[in-house]
């Protein structure tokens, strides 16, 4: 990419001497109509609009030139002879019209009408139909940069682009060609695009300014936030906190910015993706006076969305709900949020202390990380209080082993625990381009499944891509939720400390894994097997066999006595 800076325009050029009118023209217009909008010029464009009052009927139109009482214009449209006159007698000169792409009037108004200065997201709305526009990431996001006068400006086009296209995460990865930037959409980096290397630390540099971070150390990483507004679809301006981390690296800083709009993004319990089968039970566990659930899954696996749309639901009024976050990523109402400062001294488990005497009914542990933070979430538990936490396990079964290896006595665990809940986030099949089709063999086999398990030419459904969805045939998320309930079977295999016997059970009963609930979504054209296997373990969706599985003799021989 090269940023317009760079360039005299092509009406400069002209002016200048450097080029005739005739070559001005093929600099601005190739011969398909496709216009190079960074060599347009801002004052001949604000020379034409003024001569049109605000609210009067104006063609399509994009000025090129104005040369020898001429203006040369674009348009997409054929345009009628009374209209020509019209702008003509309005601008007394002499007016020529020249065709122009669609797609290149769209853009052009696009930038004409961004405020560089203020981040919104918005969609782009197409000037010629009314509707939403489809955006190409790399394209836009690259005309808009063009635009940019200065390094603040390029940061708030780049967040206003990832805002617009539902990313979570923006990644400026330094190369030795430029500064490359990525988006997190619905899980997975997209390629925008790449600023020249002359400005790549620069725009590393006030990043770190606007996060107040120490732009004179670059030899370590580095921790900010960010507060900013932004504008909705709506035309209200809210709040948004942005987490920038930076990290050196060989070709020097690279920065990730995690996107937390202020306003609440969570809805209800009933939309979080849990299953029918399982999701009256876990009603139930919330609606319990006490008890310890816990929440299991890999980072971005959607855990915080689910504790808070849990707590939000159980948020009343005459209930105490107190949290311990590190960090806190969404204020929620009705509910103390406390932010873990490991420098003061704040841990989980000091936290946790200190909230016991906060006369908490509900109480919310970021992540057991720690022998004394287990054994005090385990004691609260038993002690009249609901307590949420999270672990970082493969699945529900392993958060049980996890756990006694941090510590709590098992008797204690096994009367405290309500369940666990592990879960993935798949990308949901984008409902504009889906498509049906009969599932073969080979993709029933990937899910362990036999052809008479399943209906004659059973149907699933696939994306062909398209511009809702960025052509990649997903368009948002939804978790993949495998729950545990500790029945009093459990319990006393807790107690015993016996996994194997928890395995053996859990095939005996109607246990929804990870697999069962992947295969109840695919059926169901959430998502495709794809997107399964790229989400989840092979270990998760490995056919359970009916018994446990006999070691070969040689592998007997090896064990130790």
């Amino acid at each position: 990419m090269v940023l317009c800076s760079d360039f005299l325009t092509a009406w400069q050029q002209l002016r200048g001497g450097q080029i005739n009118c005739q070559q001005a023209l093929q600099l601005l217009r190739d011969e398909q109509g496709m216009l190079t909008l960074s060599l347009l010029d801002d004052e001949v464009c604000q020379r034409f609009f003024q001569l049109f009052p605000e609210g009067q009927e104006l063609p399509p139109v994009v000025p090129l030139l104005l040369w020898r009482n001429c203006y040369y214009l674009g348009s997409p449209v054929a345009l009628t002879p009374d209209l020509v006159q019209s702008i003509c007698d309005r601008t007394l000169t002499q007016v020529k019209i020249l065709p122009i792409t669609e797609k290149s009037y769209r853009c052009w108004h696009h930038t004409r009408h961004v405020d560089l200065n203020r981040i919104g997201d918005a969609p782009l709305v197409n000037p010629l139909t009314g509707n939403h526009d489809a955006e190409d990431i790399s394209e836009t996001t690259e005309l808009f940069l063009s635009k940019a006068d200065d390094q603040i400006e390029r940061i708030k086009t780049i967040i206003a682009s990832a805002l617009r296209n539902r990313a979570s995460d923006i990644h400026l990865e330094p190369t030795t060609e430029g500064l490359q930037i990525r988006y997190r959409i619905d899980g997975v980096l997209r390629h925008v695009t790449k600023l020249p290397l002359e400005v790549s630390r620069r725009v590393i540099v006030a990043l770190k300014v606007m996060a107040s971070m120490d732009i004179a150390d670059s030899r370590r990483p580095h921790d900010g936030r960010i507060g900013e507004e932004y504008l909705s679809g709506d035309g209200k301006a809210l709040g948004m906190d942005m987490r920038v981390s930076t990290l050196p690296c060989v070709c020097g800083e690279k920065a990730v910015v995690r996107l937390l709009p202020r306003k609440n993004p969570f809805s209800t319990v009933d939309k979080l993706g849990f299953s029918p089968k399982v999701l009256p039970t876990y009603k139930t566990w919330l609606e319990q006076p006490q008890g310890l659930i816990i929440f299991t899954g890999p980072t971005g696996s959607g855990k915080t969305s689910t504790l808070y749309t849990s707590l939000q639901a159980i948020a009343k009024e005459h209930v105490n709900v107190v949290t311990v976050e590190d960090p806190v990523e969404y204020v929620l109402p009705h509910i103390t949020q406390t932010q873990v400062n490991e420098a003061a001294g704040m841990t989980f488990a000091a936290g946790l202390r200190a909230i016991l005497r906060q006369d908490p009914d509900i109480i919310m542990l970021g992540e057991i990380r720690d022998h004394e933070t287990a054994e005090t979430a385990v004691r609260a538990a038993l002690t009249g209080h609901l307590v949420f936490t999270t672990l970082h396990t493969n699945d529900a079964v392993g958060a049980i082993p996890r756990l006694q290896d941090i510590g709590p006595d098992p008797s204690l665990v096994s009367d405290a625990l309500l369940g666990v809940v592990a879960q993935r986030l798949v990308r949901r099949i984008c409902p504009h381009c889906s498509e049906a089709y009969t599932a073969t063999d080979t993709e029933l086999e990937r899910l362990g499944l036999l052809p008479s398990q399943v209906n004659e030419n059973p149907v699933l459904h696939r994306g062909r891509g398209c511009s809702q969805c960025l052509d990649s045939g997903y368009l948002g998320r939804e978790a993949i939720v495998e729950l545990l309930e500790v029945d009093e079977p459990i319990r006393e295999i807790i107690h015993s400390g016996n996994i194997i016997d928890l395995h053996r059970y859990l095939r005996e009963t109607d246990f929804m894994s990870f697999r069962q609930a992947a295969i109840e979504k695919v059926f169901a054209g959430v998502t495709s097997i794809d997107e399964v296997f790229r989400v989840l373990p092979r270990s998760a969706l490995r056919v359970p066999s009916p018994q446990p599985q006999r070691l070969p003799p040689k592998l007997v021989a090896q064990l130790p006595d």
